[in-house]
């Protein structure tokens, strides 16, 4: 499982302000200010705000999140992590497919416009959110190379 001390310095406040919206505590003078010292600004908070309101309204299934401040992250949060790394690369079938898996359903028009403007907003104050390590599946056979199971004359 990973924990939030692998994490960089972008990521630790993206799960942070993620964790504190989730748990209604974005009035927190803390979360505030740490997001302005980092972004300069609250319009990354508020984006982010606008994501996690419209999943907990939309979204169609549980998501596990660790409470503020644990270091342990869930399969969802590294998930959500995943989700704003693809928006930051500009990635969108993979933020697209990160935002279907999330929701278990079809992604509305707010949150990749919400994930994207996080994400460039770090990207602008040089806040990194990575794109996570996959390994890739078998190669494709030619059709030649497919093999078909044999049926038995009845």
């Amino acid at each position: 499982m990973a924990q939030d001390t692998d994490l960089t310095h972008g990521e630790r406040l993206l799960l942070f302000g993620f964790r504190a919206l989730a748990f209604e505590l974005g009035a927190c003078p803390l979360v505030r200010r740490a997001f302005r010292q980092a972004c300069g600004g609250g319009e990354a908070l508020g984006a982010l705000e606008v994501f996690v309101r419209e999943l907990a309204r939309h979204g169609r299934r549980k998501v596990t999140l660790g409470g503020p401040g644990s270091l342990p992250l869930s399969r969802d949060e590294q998930l959500i992590l995943a989700l704003f790394a693809a928006a930051q690369a500009e990635d969108y079938a993979r933020l697209e497919a990160h935002l279907a898996w999330l929701l278990a359903d079809s992604p509305r028009a707010p949150f990749a416009a919400a994930a994207c403007l996080v994400a460039q907003t770090f990207g602008f104050n040089g806040l990194v959110l990575r794109v996570p390590d996959v390994a890739p599946g078998p190669e494709a056979r030619a059709a030649s190379e497919v093999v078909v199971p044999l049926r038995r004359a009845l």
